[in-house]
Formats: structure tokens, C-alpha cells, sequence
């Protein structure tokens, strides 16, 4: 691992643990085992190590976000979803320190906000798709599916902002897939419901499963 890659590591690190706004490169440097002035060498400046970050985050998003990604069955969203899940956990402050990056880094907020609406458009294209499949029941009026999409990014955006306990890492992940699927549980058809029953509910319930299970 590189310098460069060393200092991005701790970045995310401390910014998860502390907040963006609460750590200095000194604590940065500190963590990373170099020199401020090492740390300076390679990132001029926190909004550079921030930046770097984003794209980063940016980088692995594209491809599953990618517009020729139809995600043709309710499986293919639920892995989608566990992408998603798996991203928050690693980039939390990314997501929870919303308001600090859209105050002090504006031009690193506006470039989430393209990679946000990306997601956004994809959550909604899936939805109508699935509408036209027989999945999902028609629109109850004009736009709702739009709704709907923007609700579960705000799920997956403010998800470890909600004030109760989280559980296992296994609970965590089922608790977060359960909150997006709740909306769209009410829009199956009597088809979306077997094949949610048969494929995503025993998924689920495996979680339970797992986090059940004695350790040895």
C-alpha cells in the first residue's frame, strides 16, 4: 500500500470514528505514522484528501449504478442493495455528515449530488420496469414511483442516523434491507409477492438465522 493510499485509509477511518469537521491532518498524519509535512507532500489540504475520497466512492459506484444496468428481478435489487449497505458502512461519514460537506465542501457535495441522482434514477427506473413486467401494481397516481425512489435513498443516505441500536452487523444489514423493502411491499402484485416470498423473505430470514447461530 502507497503513502498516498495509507493517508486515505486513515482519513475514512477518523472521519467515520470523529466526523469530517472534528479531524485535523495532524490527527490524519498521527494515524497514518507520517509527518504532517509527509502528509502535506501528497494532500495539500483536507478538502484534497476529501476530494480524493469522493472519487473514489465515485469510481465504485459508476459501474453499479451504470445505465445499461437493468437488474431484471427483485434478487438483482436485493444484491444491489447489500452494494449499497456495504458502501455505507465503510464510507459512513459520507452519508451521515451530509450537511458539514454540502456547508464546507461544496464542490465535493455537488459532485455526490450527480452520483445521488444517478442512484435515484436508477431506483426509479426499476420500479417502472417492474411495473411494466407485472411486479409491481400500477402507479396509484402520476409520479409515485418517483417518490417511492427518492424515499429509499433517504433510507440509504440517513439509515445510521436513526437513534436505536443497530444489533449485529447480521441484524444491521437485514433491519436496513427490511426499511427499503417496506416500500415496496405494498406495490406487488400477487407474482412480485411469490417471488418476494420465495426469493428475498427467505434471504432475509437467513440473517436471523446467522446471527442466531451459536459461535465456537
Amino acid at each position: 500500500m502507497t503513502t498516498k493510499e495509507k493517508i486515505i485509509k486513515s482519513s475514512i477511518l477518523l472521519f467515520n470514528q470523529q466526523g469530517m469537521v472534528n479531524v485535523r491532518l495532524q490527527h490524519i498524519a498521527d494515524q497514518t505514522g507520517i509527518s504532517v509535512g509527509n502528509l502535506a507532500y501528497h494532500f495539500y489540504s483536507k478538502e484534497a484528501i476529501i476530494d480524493s475520497i469522493v472519487k473514489q466512492l465515485n469510481e465504485i459506484l459508476t459501474p453499479v449504478i451504470d445505465e445499461e444496468k437493468d437488474l431484471p428481478g427483485l434478487m438483482d435489487f436485493d444484491t444491489q442493495l447489500a452494494i449499497y449497505y456495504h458502501l455505507l458502512m465503510k464510507y459512513s461519514f459520507f452519508f451521515t455528515d451530509l450537511i458539514e460537506l454540502q456547508r464546507n465542501f461544496p464542490k465535493q457535495y455537488k459532485s455526490r449530488k450527480l452520483i445521488t441522482d444517478k442512484v435515484i434514477q436508477q431506483i426509479h427506473n426499476w420500479l417502472i420496469e417492474h411495473e411494466k413486467q407485472g411486479l409491481l401494481k400500477e402507479e396509484l397516481r402520476e409520479g409515485h414511483y418517483g417518490i417511492i425512489a427518492h424515499t429509499i435513498w433517504m433510507i440509504i443516505t440517513f439509515y445510521l442516523t436513526r437513534p436505536i441500536d443497530h444489533g449485529s452487523p447480521e441484524d444491521s444489514e437485514r433491519v436496513f434491507k427490511e426499511m427499503v423493502w417496506s416500500q415496496i411491499l405494498p406495490h406487488l402484485t400477487e407474482n412480485g409477492r411469490i417471488e418476494f416470498d420465495l426469493l428475498i423473505e427467505r434471504l432475509l430470514d437467513s440473517f436471523t438465522e446467522e446471527s442466531s447461530t451459536p459461535q465456537v
